[in-house]
This record gives structure tokens, sequence and C-alpha cells, in this order.
């Protein structure tokens, strides 16, 4: 569920916020997003028994999936602000949605470091811890645009060099948004999904180890 989950959500958001597809198979359109924020929130409900004795694991978990409703609860303002994109509740909705989903991956990486700490699979728990950190720093960078961004759009008399400075990203801009997209948003999700792909084969390759 997670696995999948990822890519379907971060296709039906894109969908939903640069097209008008939503209308067209209304009212499933409005339902998708809702839908793949479930599947990533179910994943992790399906976690819930594993290993309840260990706390460290639990809180990890327990943080994801908070994060998770957060944004499933937000996920049917991408429909609303693309019917309604003057509307500024709407917008700052969607700029949540994005803020959280950025922590989201940041905990979802966290919280695979800690279950393959617990599995017998030396390789893997040195490559999520690895990746982990790895996409962690990513995140991060994102988080740390996002907010520079909001700060920009406060200022209301911006200083000579900064206006300089927004023109040329203006200019830019195609660019600028595909390499932050590939470098702080692609490349960590892609390796959030081969941690997760790696752990369910060492959980399966060690069930049937085991029954062997």
């Amino acid at each position: 569920m997670l696995f999948w989950g990822l890519p379907f959500a971060m296709v039906v958001s894109i969908m939903a916020t640069t097209s008008n597809w939503t209308d067209a198979v209304w009212p499933l359109g409005m339902l998708l997003p809702p839908v793949a924020f479930s599947m990533l929130w179910y994943g992790l409900w399906l976690l819930r028994s594993f290993q309840l004795q260990e706390r460290v694991w639990q809180e990890a978990l327990g943080e994801v999936k908070l994060l998770g409703l957060i944004n499933l609860g937000l996920s049917p303002f991408l429909h609303w602000h693309h019917r309604a994109p003057d509307e500024l509740g709407f917008a700052n909705a969607v700029g949540l949605l994005t803020l959280v989903f950025v922590f989201y991956l940041m905990s979802l990486n966290k919280m695979l470091s800690r279950l393959a700490a617990m599995l017998p699979d030396e390789t893997l728990r040195v490559e999520a811890k690895l990746f982990s950190r790895m996409n962690c720093v990513l995140l991060a960078m994102a988080s740390i645009g996002f907010g520079v961004m909001y700060l920009v759009s406060l200022i209301e008399e911006p200083p000579e060099l900064l206006l300089q400075l927004v023109a040329m990203a203006a200019r830019l801009q195609p660019w600028l948004f595909m390499a932050f997209v590939l470098v702080c948003v692609l490349i960590p999700l892609s390796m959030t999904m081969s941690l997760l792909w790696k752990t369910k084969e060492s959980i399966l390759a060690s069930v049937f180890h085991s029954q062997h």
C-alpha cells in the first residue's frame, strides 16, 4: 500500500492542481486525492500491531500516522483550490499540505530506518540508515525553499538586489522548477520507494527462510 500509494498520491495531487480532469470525471475526480492519501494512511495502519513492545518504533510509526492523517484531511483542498484559485484559504491549505507531505516523507524515512534496525538483514540496515539521512537532507532543503518563498512573498518593499534575484528566477522558472522537483521531490520519493521495496523483500525472505 505504501509503495504504490506514494506515486499515486503524487500524480493525483499534481493532476488535481494543474488540469481540469477532476471536473471532467466529477465526482470521482474530487475523491481521488482523499483515496490516494487514504492508501498511505491505511498502509501505516496495517503496521500498528508489529513489535508493540518497541517504544521507539511505535513512536516513529505514530508520528508518520499523524502526519498522514493531516495529509488526508487537507487533500480535498487540492480540488477546491483548482476550482477557486483566488480563494486565499484554499491556497493556504494546499501550501500547508505540500509542507506537511515533505515532513511526512522525512518521518516515513525515519520509520523505515527504525523498521530496518529490527530486521535481520544487515545490508538493509546500512542502506536504510544511509538513504534515510540523504532523503531527510534533500527534503529539509525543500522545506527551507518553501519557507524562503513564503517569506519573500510577505515583503512589501523588497530591496533592489532581491528584486533582481526574483526577476532572474522568473526568467528561469521552468528550469528551476524542474531542478527543484527532481532534486528535492523525485529523488527522495524514488529512494523512499526503493527502501519500501527492499524492506518488503527482506521481510518475505525472512518469513520463507524461517519456514524452511
